[in-house]
């Protein structure tokens, strides 16, 4: 049975009875998901909503909810079925736990605040991998030993990045001096020791403390961000691209679906072999490395910090350096004007910005600038609407919608649609 939705202030001083129906796109999911048929630890089911479900019930939900969210936001064209992710469980390769001291014993929580009903030090998640599982309970424990307790009390957050075969665990701590140090590489030494693939750990300075670690604040600062065994840089391929990037760079959390996106993205775009591209938020250069032998020229352009720097050093790795630049620039429509001029080659765009969407007026800034293709990337869907409106204000249409289950067992996806400027005749 669909769980029933509250009636809300706007539905009681309208006089309505029955509440109006959501059109975020969690809630459409929430109000045609069913209970979970066996009990399921509160925080738990937070984190991961609907992995209690067999995966084809959770497709078919998703779906669903896609279809009404398209409907009652009266969105132009109509989306493909959701392309299923290969690992619709144990596939994060990106986690986190945020750090409570409460008496000798160090809780790991899934959001920012201790949930009263978290008994248990650590709460494993159905959508990590279970090394990451092992890594966490190990820490756990070790870090709620009394010699440790300087630690403890300084941590903020524990975090694990990598690939499906190799690991980096991350200390971000509220600071980061003598004896700090030396208790984050007596921990070190014991996690080289784990039969988990732990090859690399790091300290990364917060005295702020905030809820978002460590990705809002790039640390250019050697003092903020310390290596404390193993390489400096992760690593990752897809086909016959490879990656190396920074352990605070953004990259995607489902690596068994990144090259079905990439390959979708290179169906979509259909590239003769003539055009340019911009690779707006590139990060290391995902995109504009793995589609490089298909383009007759690639800009690249994000914030300054270690994934632009990734960029251009991932260029002599794949041999892309003749055909790739990489600039360093916030992306703003000023930036789009300085950066991407009027040029006699066809120009094509990915737009790929993180869950927030661009800053304003970058969209028109792009619809000024006439590229004939533009592959908008959504990592939430709620962001959709408002941009197709923009996009149809100055002059795109849709030409498909493809949706990717990148996040399994969460109320979301990850969304490439294709816009195409508009001819004289529509």
């Amino acid at each position: 049975m669909p769980l029933p939705r509250a009636i809300g202030p706007a539905d009681k001083q309208a006089g309505r009875t029955e509440p109006r129906p959501a059109l975020n796109f969690a809630a459409i999911a929430r109000d045609l998901s069913a209970k979970p048929s066996r009990p399921v630890s509160s925080v738990t089911f937070q984190a991961a909503p609907l992995a209690h479900m067999p995966y084809n019930d959770e497709l078919a939900l998703k779906n669903q909810t896609l279809a009404r969210f398209w409907r009652g936001h009266r969105l132009p064209a109509i989306p493909m079925e959701i392309i299923a992710s290969p690992r619709p469980r144990k596939y994060r390769t990106t986690s986190r736990r945020r750090a409570f001291l409460r008496g000798p014993y160090l809780f790991l929580s899934f959001g920012d605040k201790l949930s009263k009903n978290q008994k248990k030090g650590f709460l494993e998640s159905p959508l990590e991998l279970p090394q990451h599982t092992a890594i966490y309970t190990f820490l756990q424990r070790k870090l709620s030993e009394p010699s440790y307790k300087l630690l403890a009390s300084h941590l903020n957050h524990l975090i694990i990045r990598g690939n499906y075969r190799e690991m980096a665990v991350i200390f971000n701590v509220k600071k980061m001096d003598g004896p700090l140090v030396r208790k984050l590489k007596m921990v070190a030494e014991h996690l080289q020791k784990l039969k988990e693939p732990v090859t690399a750990a790091f300290a990364y300075l917060d005295p702020t403390g905030s809820d978002y670690y460590f990705e809002k604040r790039r640390p250019d600062d050697k003092m903020q961000f310390k290596k404390l065994f193993g390489p400096a840089q992760l690593e990752i391929r897809f086909g016959q691209s490879r990656f190396q990037f920074h352990p605070t760079s953004f990259s995607q959390v489902n690596e068994s679906l990144v090259e079905t996106m990439l390959q979708q993205a290179l169906t979509l775009l259909a590239p003769d072999g003539n055009e340019q591209l911009a690779d707006l938020y590139c990060g290391y250069g995902l995109f504009s490395h793995y589609l490089a032998a298909e383009y007759k020229k690639i800009i690249g352009i994000d914030a300054e910090g270690p994934s632009i720097r990734a960029a251009k050093d991932n260029a002599k790795l794949n041999r892309t350096g003749a055909k790739c630049r990489f600039m360093a620039r916030n992306i703003t429509p000023k930036a789009i004007a300085d950066l991407l001029p009027p040029s006699s080659e066809p120009l094509t765009v990915i737009l790929d910005p993180p869950r927030q969407g661009p800053q304003r007026g970058v969209i028109a800034a792009l619809g000024e600038r006439q590229p004939q293709k533009v592959l908008h990337i959504f990592c939430g869907v709620d962001q959709i609407p408002e941009s197709l409106k923009e996009w149809e204000a100055n002059n795109y249409r849709v030409e498909k919608v493809v949706p990717l289950d990148m996040f399994p067992g969460t109320p979301n996806l990850e969304v490439l649609i294709l816009l195409k400027r508009k001819t004289s005749g529509g």
